[in-house]
């Protein structure tokens, strides 16, 4: 951290980054980036203080547990059964065989108190299906409270990220607590017990940094909406869409969205953390498509679409027959994409390295901490704090690594079509504008001088001996007198006016203004000596013998075509005139 902040004092304090767009474009990302860093810091911090409460159950738990494979027994029977011994030591990463109507039971051993002590149990698992919690009440009754995905968040006795459940524990309780926990697949269950006092911190602390991300994401999309106007580029549009529902889906996943999006909508609560993390993996194919469609490889095109297909058909089948039939094709559904992105990530960057490696490295942060909550629900690794937040900490990286990829990329986007765009008006050769940008100045100039007929005139330069010096000293020589021609016409003419070439090979130069014909005559003379000068990339005794007619005010030709004819004619007799190098015609 304390060198990428030494980065980024350097970044800001480069004076070539202080000035102009691309330099605070480029140090505004920098300050995203630490942003993001600093941000992630918190996780670590509010994990420190919940240590003890993560550690309370123990390695080999603190607790009992039994199953209940029917889901229909009630407190009273498991109850009895914990108490003929039928219960098994709770293990934290033992993954539990839950899913259908089986239910877990566990006897909490809570830690003895000698006062009144408020305390909140938590399960941080957002998306449990249902959790309950039995605590011993008065006359031999039991106190009741019911969380998770199948009650809407609004009605959970402690509305919070994940399952909680808050209580007062009195000296010398008798009997233990019980927790009953329901969920559509197989997982570990851990719980949290944790002083109310202390509780309050991190609930402040998580929420300040799920609340610095949704504002990260909202900027993000901002940006994203800017650049795509300002560069017109559709794929700051795409990545903008693919953010949001990639954000949606992280917070669904940290229990964000419940809490506050749709606290009263208990069926979207528990299938969103199902369909927008496969819609963002679907947005992500999309993104990755029009990232490399403009390189017209048609498999990697077609290889996203089908995948950003297979996500929408999963999404839509979560929506319509619920998780249970389509659960287990998720995780190889993402594991599948992981590949896709890395492999494509992989050929970009070997592509177009300036950009595809700022690619590469989002999409490897994202996969690096996706990975562990898609092992988690496949059951290969247990809970733990990477499984839970892994995911949300690999985007919030990857979102200012993608934004520096698609700056680059939109900016390299943005030079190529400048060039491209010159090519179309400027002669290749020797620099001037080409033929069509001269007829538009030309039609432009003869428009002006209806209202003001004493302004501009036009030039038809020839370089006489062009094909003397061909047949002397070849081609080459020959392109080189023409671009020195070019040279000395600029060198003469002012700023402004132009220059263009003839597409017979001709130049024709355009003065703006209003102009004596002495001082006409003047401009061309100097034209002629600086062609007849010896010049350094001509051979020795090359010279250019430049043969100028003058169209001046005021013109009689009305129209471009009779124009260049006239002053065609006046060029030509000028070449058959050895002796005469300057013309004015009428």
């Amino acid at each position: 951290m304390h060198l990428f902040l030494h980065r980024l004092t350097l970044v800001f304090s480069c004076p070539e980054l202080r000035g102009g767009t691309a330099g605070r474009r480029r140090a505004a990302l920098w300050l995203l980036l630490a942003a993001v860093l600093l941000a992630l810091a918190g996780p670590l911090q509010a994990q420190t203080g919940a240590t003890a409460a993560w550690q309370w159950m123990g390695p080999h738990g603190n607790g009992m547990v039994l199953i209940d494979a029917s889901g229909q027994q009630t407190i009273d029977h498991i109850w009895q059964r914990f108490e003929r011994g039928e219960g098994s030591a709770a293990q934290p990463d033992r993954i539990m065989p839950t899913g259908g109507p089986a239910s877990m039971w566990y006897q909490l051993s809570l830690p003895v108190v000698t006062v009144a002590t408020s305390r909140v149990l938590t399960v941080p698992h957002p998306g449990m299906n249902r959790v309950e919690l039995y605590r011993p009440g008065e006359a031999g009754a039991w106190h009741a409270e019911y969380s998770g995905d199948s009650i809407a968040v609004a009605r959970w006795p402690l509305r919070y990220l994940h399952p909680a459940f808050e209580f007062v524990q009195q000296p010398g309780e008798a009997r233990p607590s019980y927790l009953r926990v329901q969920h559509s697949h197989p997982i570990n269950v851990r719980w949290t017990l944790w002083n109310t006092r202390e509780f309050q911190e991190s609930s402040k602390h998580w929420h300040l940094l799920l609340g610095a991300y949704l504002g990260l994401v909202v900027l993000v999309m901002l940006l994203c909406v800017v650049n795509a106007w300002t560069w017109r580029d559709s794929i700051h549009s795409w990545y903008a869409a693919y953010v949001a529902v990639v954000a949606l889906g992280q917070l669904s996943l940290t229990g964000l969205t419940g809490e506050y999006f749709w606290p009263n909508n208990p069926w979207w609560n528990d299938v969103a953390s199902n369909v927008l993390p496969i819609a963002g993996a679907a947005l992500g194919h999309l993104f990755m498509r029009e990232l490399v469609v403009e390189r017209g490889e048609r498999w990697a095109t077609h290889l996203m679409l089908a995948m950003a297909a297979a996500g929408a058909a999963l999404a839509l089948g979560f929506i319509f027959f619920g998780r249970d039939p389509f659960f287990a094709i998720t995780g190889p559904y993402y594991i599948g994409s992981f590949v896709i992105y890395l492999g494509v990530a992989l050929w970009y960057a070997w592509r177009i390295p300036r950009v595809g490696l700022w690619i590469l490295a989002g999409i490897l942060a994202l996969l690096a901490g996706a990975l562990f909550p898609v092992l988690r629900n496949m059951q290969l690794v247990p809970m733990s704090f990477w499984t839970q937040y892994g995911a949300q900490i690999g985007a919030a990286v990857e979102i200012p690594l993608l934004l520096i990829a698609l700056y680059l990329r939109s900016r390299e986007r943005r030079d190529n079509q400048l060039r491209v765009g010159a090519l179309s008006r400027v002669d290749p050769l020797t620099g001037a504008v080409n033929h069509r940008v001269m007829l538009d100045r030309l039609e432009h100039l003869l428009h002006h001088q209806q209202r003001d007929p004493e302004t501009g005139v036009v030039l038809r330069v020839r370089i006489a001996n062009i094909q003397e010096i061909r047949a002397d000293y070849g081609l080459q020589v020959a392109q080189t007198a023409l671009v020195h021609a070019g040279a000395c016409i600029t060198h003469v003419i002012r700023e402004g006016d132009t220059v263009a070439r003839h597409r017979d090979g001709d130049f024709v130069v355009i003065l703006e203004g209003h102009f004596t014909r002495d001082q006409v005559a003047e401009i061309g003379q100097r034209l002629i000596a600086r062609g007849l000068a010896p010049s350094d990339i001509l051979p020795p005794g090359a010279v250019l013998q430049l043969k100028v007619a003058v169209a001046a005010k005021p013109f009689q030709a009305q129209a471009v075509a009779p124009l260049l004819q006239t002053l065609e004619a006046a060029v030509n007799e000028l070449a058959a005139r050895p002796g005469k190098a300057l013309r004015f015609v009428a």
